[in-house]
């Protein structure tokens, strides 16, 4: 009898077991290999109609292929279609609306994207590596005005330093749901290591804006080495973090079962051997970076 039990128990955990997919895990192939290229997919537009509203390159990183018959496009990865594009649609959100499954727009944006638009939120506009679109989603939205940034405001810190809190929490956590106590925290830090958190908000395009260039002492320039040698180890690493297919984004595509992570979400289909190993690839995991607060809440 308890063997009979047992057996039961083992054959409910299988049945409970999630499918890689619901891990984030891509384990399929796509319908159109061919197509897996991000090159090959925008050589597909060459005929695409320039009256439609919708631009080449976002089909493209959607996933998509011109058809070549009036405004169809299919996925090269699930194979759902769409038409009549209509102004201001974006591709990548009507792929995931309309084909919520598809590993192309899972492992690009990530099931959390597909969740958003499930429940009809605009996702995010992705801000790369760069601080200038962080700044403006900042501004539009006008994050100032809320709860948390207004408490902190009454506490006595100037607005323009609470903005520039808010800066450094959208840019290390990759989102706006702060807190009065996180913003408190950043404002802390700004106090006591102010140049610190400039160079978070800063990179190679905007260190002398920054940090100024005119009419410096050597005493002042040779306190600004360190600064120097940490803009090129930030380089570097930045570097390091590239896709060694395309070169232009990110790797942040994990290969199973090798685990080797060289390769952007764009590039990564195509691949049918790991590029360090040469080891098949039988599943493809995408990543997700974050900085972590090490204060203790």
């Amino acid at each position: 009898m308890s063997d009979t039990l047992s057996d039961v128990k083992v054959s409910q955990q299988h049945a409970t077991k999630p499918p890689p997919i619901a891990l984030g895990i891509n384990m399929e192939k796509p319908k159109f290999p061919q197509y897996a290229v991000y090159s090959k997919r925008l050589e597909s537009f060459e005929s695409w109609p320039e009256y439609l509203p919708v631009q080449m390159k976002d089909m493209v990183e959607a996933g998509l292929v011109y058809t070549g018959v009036g405004d169809s496009v299919r996925c090269y990865f699930c194979g759902g279609g769409l038409r009549n594009w209509e102004s201001g649609d974006v591709p990548m959100e009507e792929h995931g609306k309309w084909y919520p499954k598809c590993p192309h727009i899972l492992l690009v944006k990530g099931q959390a994207y597909i969740e958003r638009l499930t429940r009809g939120e605009k996702p995010e506009t992705d801000g790369g590596d760069g601080i200038s679109s962080l700044k403006d989603s900042v501004d539009s939205v006008n994050h100032i005005e809320t709860v948390a940034a207004q408490s902190c405001i009454q506490m006595g810190f100037s607005e323009d330093l609470v903005a520039k809190a808010i800066t450094i929490f959208i840019s290390k956590h990759g989102n706006t749901d702060f807190k009065g106590k996180d913003l408190c925290e950043i404002l802390f830090d700004i106090e006591e290591n102010p140049v610190d958190q400039e160079l978070s908000i800063c990179d190679e395009n905007t260190i002398s804006e920054c940090f100024g260039n005119d009419n410096q002492t050597p005493d002042e320039v040779e306190q600004l080495e360190p600064l120097e040698t940490l803009l090129e180890e930030n380089h570097r690493l930045k570097e390091n973090q590239m896709c060694k297919i395309c070169l232009d984004s990110r790797a942040d595509v994990i290969f199973l079962p090798c685990g080797h992570m060289v390769s952007c979400p764009q590039c990564a289909p195509a691949l049918i051997k790991c590029p360090v190993c040469r080891q098949t690839v039988n599943g493809q995991l995408k990543a997700f970076f974050s900085v972590i607060n090490t204060k203790e809440n």
